[in-house]
């Protein structure tokens, strides 16, 4: 038997932060998803995290994986983008042996929130993030072609405190569900609760990429994503299909143009 580890998160009271609960199925029993057609779907999304070892993921991790491919089901634009933002943002995380800090997306979450409360522009902190988003790709890509190299690697760090662990994360949280359609809503709401475990994780891989699922999710960052979906999904169907480094370089230059506007 192919064993397969289900991850299902449990509240043990209206007020406690989730618990998980783990259960071994074999792998024969899970169906995968079929594709729908659709240039973002959890067939695609589910297949690219397939180039990730899942045994040595965490487990909220891996329930958010899960949701991700839910929300890529989804049929309106807001939450496909959504979906292709969190695969980049999670393989990102993922790819580098020793993981870097979460500097980057720490810093463009504070100044969102900030921009909230003071109607300062968020703009000149969406570029620098979205300048973490093509670097995540570009990390993707080196994986992908060659996974040793980057065994021993270090993920990106920047010059904050407390390598971007303490930011504004439910003022964050409280934009992405603002912001999330109705038939995703609920779907975004699971999403919440696992990043709400990642965000307070003593290991440095599971607090950084929870703090890239968080930023790559706000408002501004899902404009942008909507604006360059095309490519940015070409990109993530190619994790699975092949020719990535050409649809790695679309990505970027659409999520580039997609700044201008």
């Amino acid at each position: 038997m192919l064993p397969i580890v289900l991850v299902l998160l449990v509240a043990t009271s209206a007020l406690a932060a989730p618990g998980v609960n783990l259960s071994i199925r074999n792998v024969n029993e899970v169906v995968p998803p079929r594709h729908n057609g659709r240039a973002v779907s959890a067939f695609l999304t589910n297949q690219a995290f397939e180039n990730i070892d899942g045994g040595d993921t965490v487990p909220y991790v891996l329930n958010f994986q899960q949701v991700v491919d839910d929300l890529a089901n989804q049929g309106d634009k807001s939450s496909q983008a959504l979906a292709a933002g969190q695969v980049i943002a999670i393989l990102g995380s993922l790819s580098t042996g020793i993981p870097g800090d979460a500097c980057a997306p720490a810093n463009f979450i504070d100044s969102y929130v900030a921009s909230l409360r003071n109607g300062n522009s968020v703009a000149p902190a969406l570029g620098k993030f979205v300048g973490a988003i093509k670097q995540h790709i570009d990390q993707i890509v080196q994986y992908l072609n060659n996974p040793n190299q980057l065994k021993n690697a270090v993920g990106p760090r920047g010059n904050c405190n407390g390598g971007g662990r303490n930011y504004q994360f439910e003022a964050a949280w409280d934009a992405i569900l603002s912001n999330a359609s109705g038939a995703s809503a609920g779907l975004v709401n699971e999403q919440y609760c696992a990043a709400k475990r990642l965000y307070s994780a003593f290991g440095l891989q599971s607090s950084s990429l929870g703090a890239y699922v968080t930023a790559v999710s706000l408002p501004p960052v899902n404009r942008v994503l909507q604006d360059a979906l095309e490519p940015v999904a070409k990109f993530v169907a190619s994790l699975s299909s092949g020719n990535y480094a050409a649809a790695a370089a679309g990505a970027k230059n659409a999520l580039d143009n997609a700044l201008r506007y």
